[in-house]
């Protein structure tokens, strides 16, 4: 799986509080700090799956991830104060503060399954 994503820095926030945002979720990402905004991308999603499952929402996540894929590649918007908590809060896109934008470039699918709640 690789998953890239873009984060805006808004001028009255400390980037470095931004950047912690994106490194609670994907604590393995590679950043680049920009002219308003961070940029990662990582190919592991194993504390975003842990934080989806501890918080019980991965019907949630299941169907919101599902609902944007094309071929193998999907994308989602995660809210940045639920970010900043380390919880994970799937928005629209349209947060006042900016959301943090993720897109699963390969591998959407097999992320699909690996969120998906299985009988047990």
């Amino acid at each position: 799986m690789l998953l890239e994503g873009i984060c805006p820095i808004r001028p009255t926030e400390d980037p470095e509080k931004v950047l912690r945002c994106v490194l609670n979720i994907f604590p393995q990402s590679e950043t680049v700090i920009n002219d308003g905004s961070i940029r990662f991308h990582t190919d592991d999603p194993s504390r975003f799956i842990h934080i989806l499952r501890d918080q019980q929402i991965r019907d949630t996540a299941v169907m919101l991830i599902e609902s944007g894929l094309k071929g193998d590649s999907t994308f989602f918007h995660l809210n940045k104060q639920a970010a900043f908590m380390g919880r994970v809060n799937f928005t629209d896109g349209n947060s006042t503060l900016g959301d943090i934008e993720v897109t699963v470039v390969e591998g959407g699918r097999d992320l699909v399954e690996e969120i998906r709640p299985r009988l047990e």
